[in-house]
This record gives C-alpha cells, sequence and structure tokens, in this order.
C-alpha cells in the first residue's frame, strides 16, 4: 500500500511540479527523495504535507552542498539502526541468566549471519565462546584461507569457529584468550591472554599480551617464534615471516606463523608420540619439541581454544 501511494505521489509531483519547486531538476530529485525517505522513516506519504515539505529541501540543500557524501549521511540519520537478532556471543548470553554449556545461536557480527557456537558457561566465571577444540582428529584442520575464514567443523565436535567471526567477536572491548591443554596422561594446563585480539579481515592479525597460566607462554617464545602480532597463513595463503618457505604448507595447517613456531594448535591430530616433521598439535612451553633419547614429537590429545 505504501509503495502504491508512493507511485501516486511520484505521478502528481510530475504532473503538477510538486509543492516545493525550484527549477524541474532540483524539485524532481528533492521529491523523489523526500519521499524515498518518508518511506524509511514511516511517516504518511501525503503529496502536500509540511514534514515531506521540509524534508524535500533538507535533501536539496545536501545534494548541492556536497553531494552524495552529506546525501548518504542525511538518509543514515532518518534511518532506523539495524537491530541485533541474536546475542553477539556467548558472555552475553551468560548475562542474560542462561548458565548452562551447550551449542547457541549467537550474531557476532550485526550485519553478518548468525551461527551456531559452543558456550562454556563454568570455566573461570562461565560466558566463553569457543572458537576452537580438538579431543579426537576427526576433522582435518589443514585448510584453505577462506575455509579458515569462513569457519569449518560443527560445535558439537571439533571445529574452527572462523577467523571473520573473531574479527567481529574482538573488535570492540577488551577480550581474553584462554586455551586448554589435556595430555595423554590425563594432565591438564592452561594459558590465558587478557589481551585477545584478531584484527583485519585483510591478514587477520593476532594480539595475544598479558599471560597467565601454568602451561606456559609459547605465542611469546621467543624473538623469532613470537605469534604474537602475526598474520595468520594458511597453505594457499602465506602471510609468514619464514622467508624460505610456507609454515602453513609446511606444517599442513593454518596458524599465526611466524618462521615458523613455538605452538601451533591446528596441527595434525596424532595420538600422542609421532615422528618426523613436527606437524602434531604444539604448544611448545609444556612438552619439548623433540625426546632427545628417542627423537620422537608429542602432539596433545586435548585442546580447546575459547575468548570471553
Amino acid at each position: 500500500e505504501r509503495l502504491v501511494q508512493l507511485q501516486r505521489c511520484m505521478r502528481s509531483v510530475q504532473e503538477t511540479g510538486g509543492p516545493w519547486s525550484h527549477g524541474p531538476q532540483e524539485d524532481s530529485l528533492g521529491a523523489i527523495l523526500s519521499l524515498m525517505a518518508a518511506v524509511l522513516t514511516e511517516c504518511d506519504l501525503h503529496c502536500h504535507s509540511q514534514a515531506l515539505g521540509a524534508m524535500a529541501k533538507r535533501l536539496n540543500v545536501a545534494v548541492g552542498r556536497e553531494g552524495e557524501k552529506d546525501l548518504l549521511l542525511f538518509l543514515q540519520s532518518i534511518t532506523p539502526p539495524l537491530e541485533r537478532l541474536h546475542p553477539k556471543d556467548c558472555a552475553e548470553i551468560y548475562r542474560l541468566g542462561i548458565k548452562e554449556d551447550g551449542i547457541y545461536t549467537i550474531q557476532p557480527d550485526l550485519h553478518g549471519p548468525a551461527l551456531e557456537a559452543k558456550c562454556d558457561m563454568e570455566a573461570v566465571g562461565g560466558g566463553w565462546t569457543v572458537i576452537q577444540a580438538r579431543h579426537d582428529g576427526s576433522e582435518d584442520f589443514n585448510r584453505t584461507w577462506e575455509e579458515y575464514r569462513q569457519g569449518f567443523g560443527s560445535p558439537l565436535g571439533e571445529h574452527w569457529l572462523g577467523n571473520a567471526a573473531l574479527y567481529a567477536l574482538t573488535a570492540t572491548g577488551q577480550h581474553q584468550l584462554r586455551i586448554e591443554l589435556e595430555d595423554w596422561h590425563q594432565q591438564k594446563r592452561h594459558a590465558t591472554y587478557s589481551n585477545f585480539r584478531v584484527a583485519s579481515e585483510m591478514q587477520f592479525r593476532l594480539t595475544a599480551k598479558e599471560f597467565s597460566g601454568d602451561a606456559g607462554n609459547a605465542l611469546s617464545y621467543s624473538k623469532r617464534y613470537n605469534h604474537d602480532g602475526r598474520f595468520f597463513s594458511t597453505s594457499d595463503r602465506d602471510n609468514d615471516r619464514y622467508t624460505a618457505g610456507n609454515c602453513g604448507q609446511y606444517y599442513g595447517a593454518g596458524w599465526w606463523f611466524d618462521a615458523c613456531l613455538a605452538a601451533n594448535l591446528n596441527g595434525h591430530y596424532y595420538r600422542g608420540r609421532y615422528s618426523g616433521v613436527t606437524n602434531g598439535i604444539y604448544w611448545g612451553t609444556w612438552y619439548i619439541l623433540t625426546d632427545g633419547r628417542t627423537g620422537e614429537r608429542y602432539s596433545f590429545k586435548r585442546v580447546e581454544m575459547k575468548t570471553r
């Protein structure tokens, strides 16, 4: 009905010259845009109303002064803001009084789609959004840049939430990263970073500072192996600092590689000890890289990354 009424108003303006005539071109543009604005603001569509007349004058001034830029700002100012259909993250769900672990629908990006996420509502105060989980090797983590950007797997099992979601989750406010590790002897340790962020849609740069925990700070291991501040890399998108090759390709994973690693929680899932390239699930400040006696490496049984 509103669109039909808009058409009638347009015909009326074209036939009569309209009530706000300042010359044919200005009037036509002002009339069209003011009627658009009327639809956006849901004001009454009476062709000769004072509200529309005032709106047309404002639009004509905007167009005449700075052109499209001012016009866009004006339209934004009269358009109601988008409303988030779902909570942004698990912390928001927790604040609503829902304190049971489970899979919930969240919407990290106001302009993006909703997604399913695993929420840890019990660990250290609850409200954690799980961004990565490994526990049985059922999911292949040797994926492309686009797959890591979009996310893969299921929050019911092994998965990566997605770099685009990580960027949206941590874009505003201060966030923590908690990493939980378990070896094949039921020993558990953790690492927490009180300043965590994944920035830039282009390269998903990692910030992981202010460490605490008993697993050691493998993300800031040494000058050569420092994951904090590094860009995300995959086998098909080389953003690392290893000039002689591609860390993502060599180790078969997507990660914030340096030149190349002191940690790689997206490595291949081995059942404990393995030989060859150090491409397992690795955290260099808990287990040493190589057993000096046997030459074997060690890969973890379970790892979970979560943010709040």
